[in-house]
């Protein structure tokens, strides 16, 4: 069966395909005028190729044009010259290397005719040429165009989703890409005197926190107080001279056999000797006088029993002068009393220092006002020097066995509170995102090192890294890229990340301008978790593929 349609110059692809649809012939001629709309794109006449495959039919074009034939020719669509020419029953077939060559393609026994109308019309078996319809006058054209509309009405009706479904489309997905920031090493350094952080300087503050200490014992007198008293008693001397008296002067030192030493407290003078008769013999009475006598040396030495001292002055002859103490010497006393002296005074300060420094190790280890997340630096504490809680001097000479002595200090330590220096590192970091992109907040890494102390400076080593992800502006991409060729598109889109275009049908060069023939997707780069800016998850623009 065969039938011949006639198009109007002003009829679109979506017209033809509908017609095609509703013939129930297979072998179908599609008569083209001069200028027709639907003989300016090769993609139009794929288009039928693929309608007429569907429905099992055989579309051929019959048209003077040579350029609509040949459009039509590199769709795979047999071409005519004119109708004669398709009645003839020969059609140019493209060749399977593109070219043409004449093909003869037989009528059917039975053919019909398809008018505008839908009406078929038995054609006789006759080598008579089939009637072309469509040759007609301007008011049985107005006639036809007026069933033409009709007959798309119904169409659209019924296949509006197909024919829209014919139509070129574009699916793109775009994953946008990620670079790397960093590794970024600062240096925040904490002073003291700084009241607020320096994100240009990377310096922070550091405060001084002061500590009162006080520590007191008793201390040991390792001095000593003697007292002594000098023994006395009285001594009796005799002289022996009988020719004259001796004067012994006051102070001679009179001393027992063992060299404990006295000393007379006065002058004495012994007459001279007398010669006597006893018992008939003559014998020599020596005169005598007591003095009192005082030990040279104090102490309990000078207590010596009677008739210890034995021994007369230096000055005096032993064989005519003699004295002896008739009774024991007595009150020489030794009293021994501890006393503060000067090195124990200096003993106790060393002992006292080292109290308040390890009072201030305490205080450091187990400090209770300083802010919470304060981190003391015991590496810069410095501890004032100590003052005595009495003047030491005084109690230099105190005769006792122990003293009391106290003193007190301040020591200072520096505290930074670490948070701000985290907060400059990633102050640093978002500086560093590049025109374009947007950082992954997910991403984002800070590895502190250990501070480093020198003096009273404080630095903090640390080591921040993260990634950022290219923003993308979905709807405005969208809008830059359509009815570009695919190259172009493609360049535009992969200065943005990886791109996947996918076209319907795959031989479609160019981005379709139509808004809902074209799907823009936007993924999620899968390393960094978080959307790039412009789109969440994902973004997809209107319209879907096929």
């Amino acid at each position: 069966m065969t039938a011949l349609i006639y198009l109007d110059t002003d009829d679109e692809i979506t017209s033809a395909a509908a017609r095609l649809r509703l013939l129930k012939e297979g072998r179908i001629a599609l008569v083209l005028p001069p200028g027709s709309r639907l003989a300016t794109s090769r993609i139009n006449f794929r288009l039928l190729a693929r309608e007429a495959a569907t429905h099992h039919k055989t579309v051929e074009i019959v048209t003077g044009d040579a350029s609509a034939r040949a459009l039509a020719a590199s769709a795979g669509l047999p071409t005519h010259v004119s109708v004669a020419a398709f009645e003839a029953g020969s059609a140019v077939v493209p060749t399977p290397r593109g070219g043409t060559a004449p093909r003869a393609v037989p009528l059917d026994d039975s053919p019909t005719l398809r008018v505008p109308t839908g009406e078929a019309i038995p054609r006789p078996r006759t080598s008579t040429p089939v009637p072309q319809v469509g040759r007609r006058s301007s008011s049985s054209r107005r006639g036809r165009a007026l069933a033409l509309v009709l007959v798309l009405v119904a169409i659209l009706a019924a296949g509006g989703v197909t024919a829209f479904q014919l139509l070129p489309s574009a699916t793109i997905v775009l994953v946008p890409s990620v670079a790397t920031i960093g590794p970024i090493s600062l240096s925040v350094t904490a002073q003291p005197g700084i009241t607020q952080p320096d994100p240009v300087g990377l310096l922070v503050p550091a405060t001084k926190f002061s500590f009162e200490v006080s520590a007191s014992d008793m201390f040991p007198s390792t001095g000593l107080s003697i007292t002594e008293a000098a023994a006395t008693g009285e001594v009796t001397f005799s002289s022996l001279n009988t020719g004259a008296s001796n004067s012994i002067a006051g102070g001679s030192v009179v001393k027992t056999q063992s060299g404990v030493e006295f000393r007379t407290t006065g002058p004495v003078t012994l007459p001279a000797a007398q010669i006597g008769i006893i018992d008939g013999k003559f014998v020599v009475i020596p005169s005598t006088r007591k003095i009192a006598i005082e030990a040279v040396v104090p102490g309990l030495a000078g207590n010596v029993d009677a008739g210890a001292i034995v021994i007369v002055p230096e000055r005096e002859n032993p064989q005519r002068t003699l004295v002896k103490n008739d009774a024991p010497t007595a009150g020489g006393t030794r009293e021994e009393l501890p006393v503060v002296q000067q090195a124990d005074i200096d003993a106790a300060l060393k002992a006292l220092d080292a109290a308040l420094a390890q009072q201030f190790e305490d205080q450091l280890t187990g400090v209770i006002d300083v802010p919470p997340g304060t981190t003391l630096f015991p590496q810069t504490r410095a501890l004032g020097p100590s003052t005595p809680t009495v003047i030491p001097t005084t109690l230099i000479g105190l005769e006792q066995a122990s003293f009391e002595l106290g003193a007190t200090a301040r020591g200072t330590v520096l505290g930074v509170d670490p948070g701000p220096v985290s907060t400059l590192a990633d102050a640093r970091l978002r500086s560093s995102v590049d025109d374009g992109f947007e950082l992954d907040e997910a991403s984002i890494s800070s590895v502190p090192g250990t501070p480093i102390v020198a003096g009273t400076t404080i630095t903090f080593p640390i080591v921040v890294r993260a990634t950022e992800t290219r923003q993308v502006d979905g709807p405005a991409l969208l809008a830059r890229i359509r009815g570009l060729g695919l190259p172009q598109a493609r360049t535009i889109l992969e200065s943005y990340g990886e791109v996947t275009i996918t076209v319907w049908p795959e031989w479609v060069t160019t981005i379709p301008q139509s808004d809902s023939r074209v799907t823009l997707t936007i993924e999620t780069p899968a390393a960094t978790g978080s959307s790039p800016a412009g789109s969440p998850g994902s973004f997809t623009a209107t319209g879907a593929a096929p």
